[in-house]
């Protein structure tokens, strides 16, 4: 049974391709105080014939990323929910099966405004 398990899982691994998509910039509401927070993060997307349908899939990111809160986002959970909405929405929208979404990096910029206006004023 192991053995055919693990010849499954070797085939299957044979058609998956893996798709980045490396700094994305996007802004994002903040829960503490209503405003908007900039957020830098780099996915990789594992799954058959994902470099065909490389702008439904950003499409799919950017529409997840949207629903989320700074706060949530940053938590293990918030992470967790947010790679499950990007499969469903891939499969449920455009019929692209993703099989594993990864997660290189979030990065959080809290008062974009207020940093910009120090600099300014220096």
């Amino acid at each position: 049974m192991k053995k055919l398990l693990f010849l499954l899982f070797m085939n299957l691994s044979l058609y998956a391709t893996l798709l980045k998509f490396d700094q994305i910039d996007t802004s994002i509401l903040s829960k503490k105080d209503s405003s908007y927070v900039n957020v830098k993060l780099s996915i990789a997307l594992q799954g058959r014939d994902l470099e065909e349908h490389q702008i439904e899939l950003m499409d799919v990111v950017q529409t997840v990323i949207g629903n989320f809160l700074a706060e949530v986002l940053i938590t293990a959970k918030g992470k967790e929910n947010f790679k499950k909405m990007i499969v469903n929405l891939a499969d449920k929208q455009y019929g692209i099966e993703v099989d594993f979404v990864y997660i290189q990096n979030i990065r959080i910029e809290t008062d974009p405004l207020e940093k910009c206006r120090k600099l300014l004023k220096k």
